[in-house]
């Protein structure tokens, strides 16, 4: 009996493992490009508008997934980042001009990251928006509201 409780509860665990990690195959795998919007015969350049500020708005309310560094804005306790930007070079903010805002994106992560090194560059996933958001550091055009984060392997 207690031999089939643990193959019960081995299924049913390596089953929600296996649904966690199919879940997370549904986001869209982005790179940094991919949130610049495609040069084609429709794109006009003569609208005033800045190549850096230009958005993607058929990203809104995507789930995406894309890599980046973190640049801490919010701290919920020591070294557990709440809010930061993320950019797609290490330095970016810091020790160099920022990138672009449509090469920045403004991240809300709730229950919080525990960051190591701020070196060290991760994966985030959650809900994309195009949407302006000015910090002292860095203007961002995009937003996520992220659901995960994880280490980048």
């Amino acid at each position: 009996m207690q031999k089939l409780f643990c193959i019960v509860k081995g299924l049913v665990v390596g089953g929600a493992l296996l649904t966690a990690q199919f879940a997370l195959s549904d986001a869209k795998t982005l790179s940094w490009q991919d949130l610049l919007p495609e040069l084609d015969e429709t794109f006009n350049l003569d609208d005033g508008i800045n190549w850096g500020e230009r958005v993607r708005l058929d990203l809104n309310e995507k789930d995406v997934r894309i890599p980046g560094f973190m640049v801490p804005l919010e701290y919920k306790e020591r070294e557990v980042v709440t809010r930061f930007l993320l950019v797609p070079y290490f330095g970016a903010c810091y020790h160099e001009p920022p990138p672009p805002p449509n090469q920045t994106i403004y991240a809300v992560y709730e229950p919080g990251y525990e960051l190591g090194e701020i070196w060290e560059p991760v994966w985030i996933q959650g809900t994309i928006s195009a949407s302006r958001v000015e910090e002292d550091l860095a203007t961002a055009s995009y937003s996520v509201s992220a659901n995960s984060i994880e280490p980048y392997d």
